[in-house]
């Protein structure tokens, strides 16, 4: 039997357990933004309480007298665990590489998805899967670094998502060190995934500065300097030129490219539209007339040469 029911805040016990370090601490702004009921125990002795620690704080802080909870007449072992985890993450109880570890023992002890896992606690799936991506993928100095508090879970949730530890270790030192803030991780992130061997220093340039050092990977036809115009022309040289320019053109549609350096490649195709035209007008003008009987290969425009 359970339901809501308000109790005096004297008559609630904390459950045992609670680290000793952390009784004293502030309100979690997750507690305060879930907004769940706590969770107590009835027992011979009064309330035990299972989960809301940070509710009966903030209720404490704001002079209440009375708080409303759900109050349970019994539990199983598995209701406790689910209650434990909750209060886990929404009291900040342990750090952040530990609580991806709790979620994995239990869901691997009671075979159950994220998703279930995320019904039964009130905690979202997409949380729950970040928290155990940390402990699959981010590189164990780094996990150590997020519980001391020197990276924080947005940065350590972005260089997870790294496949290599010495990149990850490389992407997350500037974020260390103090400089770059946490609000450049995705971008960094991003950039770093696209472009595997492009150093930090320049990733850290670009997003900072919006602009990209060129390197011998971005150098294509459209970057290259025009070569001197030859007295007669190099149809050979053309030819590879034009077959090198189709792979890079059709290879562009695949890539995600940065809003300035976009423009002046669709202004210099604008220019090589332009030239294609001329020329093939040109060349289209100084085909020689064949005939097949009485029909004249240039006036009909149906039949290709």
């Amino acid at each position: 039997m359970e339901g809501k029911v308000k109790i005096s805040i004297n008559e609630i016990v904390s459950h045992v357990g609670r680290p000793p370090s952390l009784k004293n601490q502030k309100i979690n702004p997750k507690a305060i933004k879930s907004r769940r009921n706590p969770i107590v125990l009835k027992t011979s002795r009064g309330y035990k309480l299972l989960s809301g620690e940070s509710m009966i704080t903030e209720a404490k802080i704001n002079g209440a007298k009375e708080i409303e909870c759900i109050v349970k007449s019994s539990i199983t072992d598995q209701e406790k665990w689910e209650l434990s985890l909750a209060e886990q993450y929404y009291s900040a109880l342990i750090p952040p590489m530990e609580l991806g570890k709790s979620f994995f023992r239990y869901r691997e002890a009671n075979k159950i998805t994220q998703q279930e896992l995320a019904r039964r606690t009130g905690i979202t799936p997409g949380t729950i899967h970040h928290y155990e991506s940390l402990v699959k993928t981010l590189d164990p100095n780094l996990g150590e670094k997020l519980d001391a508090g020197i990276l924080t879970f947005k940065e350590a949730r972005s260089i997870a998502d790294i496949d290599s530890h010495t990149r990850q270790k490389e992407i997350a030192q500037p974020f260390i060190d103090g400089t770059l803030s946490s609000v450049h991780v995705e971008r960094v992130v991003g950039i770093a995934k696209a472009e595997k061997k492009m150093s930090i220093q320049d990733i850290i340039e670009e997003v900072t500065s919006g602009k990209r050092k060129s390197s011998d990977k971005e150098k294509s036809i459209f970057s290259i300097p025009p070569p001197v115009q030859p007295k007669t022309p190099n149809t050979e040289l053309i030819e590879s030129s034009i077959l090198k320019m189709a792979g890079e053109l059709d290879a562009i549609q695949l890539q995600k490219i940065p809003e300035y350096r976009r423009l002046k490649l669709i202004s210099s195709l604008r220019i090589l539209d332009s030239r294609l035209k001329s020329t093939l007008h040109h060349l289209n003008k100084n085909i020689p007339e064949k005939k097949f009987g009485n029909i004249n290969i240039n006036q009909d425009k149906s039949i290709k040469l």
